[in-house]
């Protein structure tokens, strides 16, 4: 079966956890120190107030609007493998580093405590995630925010039992896509059940003591207003207390370089065949 890259018009809706399962063979491997996980970089940003990030290679939606870099499509050709220790460590590092790319957010953010693994799908390698996490509860930082897109977790309730181990430190941020299947199915390509997969991730979270909210990209551009306030009310029945309605975390379509071209990409094929063609070529 040929691996799924970004969307394109006409696109066969795809099963998500079918694609996850794929996209794991490619971006973990066993190693003499567990199982090892492809990462692009890992390096102090200015989000949540200044946080230390691994930006992890290779996902298991393909959202027309996404700014994730190009390993999320071309995992195969991007990012490099890191054991568990590895990977923490390079956490840590950067946390100490601090941001090194601006001086004036280095000026404005002195000093990061913070943790976190991005960038594409983190809940793939799920050995991997489990191995970081015992570091880093070792460790002196006292906040770790695993930004995920739910599906996995959602499919996975062991899963969620194992993070609850390391719920002291840990903030999960579920980013929800739709609120109705088809929405899902337009956003992410995949197959239209599944949307009710983050919602179940939230639930299990909650229900295992781990603190956690929802954040949506709610963009009126590609979600109606009817949806988003499906999506509330969806969201309010499974944490009431987080009111929704006032907190929700939105988020909007950013003209990122990436972005651009996948949305580009998704209207033009003879584009999209080129842009393919130039990343395996690579």
């Amino acid at each position: 079966m040929e691996y799924q890259r970004f969307l394109t018009r006409g696109f066969k809706p795809f099963n998500p956890l079918e694609l996850a399962k794929e996209t794991e063979k490619i971006v973990t491997r066993e190693g003499n120190e567990g199982l090892e996980r492809k990462y692009t970089d890992f390096y102090s940003v200015p989000v949540y107030r200044g946080i230390a990030t691994g930006y992890a290679v290779g996902c298991c939606l393909r959202c027309i609007y996404c700014w994730s870099n190009w390993s999320r499509d071309f995992p195969e050709r991007f990012g490099k493998f890191y054991s568990p220790r590895q990977a923490a460590q390079n956490l840590f590092k950067a946390a100490e580093q601090g941001i090194v790319y601006s001086n004036y957010w280095r000026i404005l953010i002195p000093k990061i405590s913070k943790l976190r693994l991005s960038g594409c799908e983190p809940t793939i390698g799920k050995e991997h995630l489990l191995a970081v996490l015992s570091f880093v509860k070792e460790s002196k930082y006292p906040l770790f925010i695993l930004e995920t897109n739910g599906i996995i977790l959602g499919n996975d309730r062991d899963y969620v039992r194992k993070l609850a181990e390391f719920k002291d430190k840990l903030y999960v941020r579920v980013s929800f896509k739709a609120a109705t299947p088809e929405g899902f199915t337009q956003r992410t390509g995949a197959i239209g059940e599944f949307y009710e997969y983050p919602f179940k991730a939230l639930k299990h979270l909650l229900d295992e003591g781990i603190y956690a909210r929802a954040a949506a990209m709610t963009d009126s551009r590609i979600m109606p207003k009817e949806e988003r306030e499906i999506l509330i009310h969806m969201l309010d029945e499974i944490d009431p207390k987080a009111n929704y309605a006032k907190t929700l975390e939105e988020e909007v379509i950013d003209a990122y370089d990436t972005t651009m071209k996948r949305l580009k990409a998704f209207k033009d094929r003879e584009y999209a065949r080129k842009l393919i063609q130039e990343f395996l070529e690579i």
